[in-house]
This record gives C-alpha cells, structure tokens and sequence, in this order.
C-alpha cells in the first residue's frame, strides 16, 4: 500500500500525462506537406466561383492549358520550379472577388486524414493586373512526399484550398483520376539485323502559345500574358481586350519549414522522469515504514 503522499503524486502525475497527451494531438494528426508558389494572377476565364483543380500528370495540365485557348496564360512544366514525378500542380481560383487584391505567395499545405488543407492569403494590390482585376487565382505545387516521408497521392484524398480561413472561398478536388509519380521510360530496342525498316515520317512542328514577360509600371514583377495564336489581327485584340488578364511569374516561394514534432518528445520524456522520482519516492516511504 502506498503512503497518501505518494498516491496523490502518482495521481496529480497521471492528470498531467493525459493533458500533455491530449495538448499534442492536434499537432501530431496534420502532417506538413511542402508547397512552393509558380504563378497568380487575374483571369476572368476561370470562372465565377471559387474551385480547386489538381493535376497529377503532365498530360492533364497540358490539356488543361490547350482547352483555354487564348486565354492560356499558364507556363508549361518545364519552365517551373516542379516536376511531376516528385510533385502535383494545384490551381485554385477565387472567382468573382471584391477586387483590389490578389492571392499572395505564401502558401501552406498539410495532411490531415484524407484532406490535404492548402492555408492560403491576400495581399493588396493586384498584382501587376489592371486595377479592375477582380478574378484573382494561385498556381502551386505539392509534393507527393509528406514530411514523415509517406506518399500522399492516392484516389480517396482530395486536395482543398482557402484564403485565410474564409469560408466562402473554400474549394476542393477530389484526387479520383490520381496516378502514381511517372516512371522513366525505356529506351526503344534496335531492330534486328536484316530485318527490312522504313523511315518514321516525321511531323511537323505546329505553332504553340508561348509565354512572354514584359514590365508592369504598377507592380515590380513581370506579367505573363499569352502570346497571340495566328488569326486576324482584329479578333486578336478583342480578344485580349476583353480578358484583361495579368500573371505575375515571381520567383517561387521557400519550402514550408518541416520537422519533427520536439515539443511532444520533450512531454514524453517529462512524464517518464516524473514517474521514475515517483517510484523512488514510493520506495523511500516504504523503508521507513519497515
């Protein structure tokens, strides 16, 4: 039988546990997940209400940015800071906004079940848009690695984007479609020997949009715009008069800063080193009873 004074400190040590305990749930469940910033902007084209799109392959975004047609103002991949067989690209877009804003570069991701949570924000200005820019949108890229070294990227997850905490900006995509990193591909076999060969036809370069930098006199960062698809002068320049469209191609941000959770570590080893004064305090109180 223990003394009263060692049972109320085995008590009051077993409280203490069970509060450090629950403290250090909240931290443990979200696993970071590192994500840069590649593009933001204003363009009308994407639409009225905030959504969330994730591409897993080169082929999906490719095809994304040809279904815009003029209106594509987006880099291919490999002109940015990412690739696909360590990375997915998200694209969220705010919709019909207030105006006077855009999405800033600062970005954060975490896992928490089957969500990742992409933490986003706003700073003034437009962003080297025209000052009526109210279609603000942030392309950025995720890893497929969390920090506790898992790969994330599976069908039942989906991926979902907010502007500082507000609800109404809220958007998710399902990873349904997701695919696993691509694999390298393997060099093509020579035929055999004396085996009769023809001449591959060989294809004909056909022109693409390209992406052009020019300076912004409102905004230190360059602006991306598309270039203009062969077609009549004319309908060009409605075209693009109508878009007013502006993508800052900035630098992409540093990583989200990962590592391991000390503080509940540090909890744990309190906890032990509380016991084991206890037991020998239990041990004392015994020896002086005998």
């Amino acid at each position: 039988m223990l003394p009263p004074l060692v049972r109320r400190l085995v008590a009051s040590l077993t409280l203490i546990a069970l509060a450090l305990t629950l403290a250090g749930a909240p931290s443990a469940a979200a696993t970071s997940i590192v994500s840069k910033y590649q593009l933001r902007g204003h363009l009308p084209e994407l639409g009225e209400r905030p959504t969330t799109r994730v591409f897993t392959t080169q082929v999906a975004y490719d095809a994304y940015r040809t279904s815009l047609g003029d209106a594509n103002v987006f880099p291919p991949a490999s002109s940015m800071f990412m690739s696909f067989d360590k990375d997915v690209l998200g694209l969220y877009t705010r919709g019909n906004d207030t105006g006077g804003r855009c999405l800033a570069t600062a970005t954060s991701a975490s896992l928490d079940g089957d969500t990742v949570n992409v933490d986003l924000s706003w700073q003034s200005g437009t962003c080297g848009a025209p000052i009526t820019a109210h279609y603000p949108f942030i392309l950025f890229s995720l890893s497929r690695t969390a920090a506790d070294g898992s790969t994330w990227v599976a069908a039942n997850r989906s991926v979902c984007a907010v502007a500082q905490a507000a609800s109404d900006t809220r958007a998710c995509a399902a990873l349904s479609g997701a695919s696993p990193a691509p694999a390298a591909t393997p060099a093509p076999t020579a035929p055999p020997t004396g085996a009769p060969t023809s001449a591959a036809p060989t294809a004909t370069p056909s022109p693409t949009p390209a992406r052009t930098l020019t300076p912004s006199a409102s905004a230190t960062s360059p602006v991306a715009a598309a270039s203009p698809t062969p077609g009549s002068t004319s309908a060009q320049a409605s075209a693009v008069a109508s878009r007013s469209q502006a993508a800052a191609a900035s630098p992409a941000s540093s990583e989200a800063e990962t590592g391991t959770n000390y503080l509940l570590y540090g909890m744990l080893i309190a906890i032990g080193v509380l016991i084991g004064i206890a037991l020998m305090l239990s041990r004392s109180s015994s020896r002086r009873v005998r």
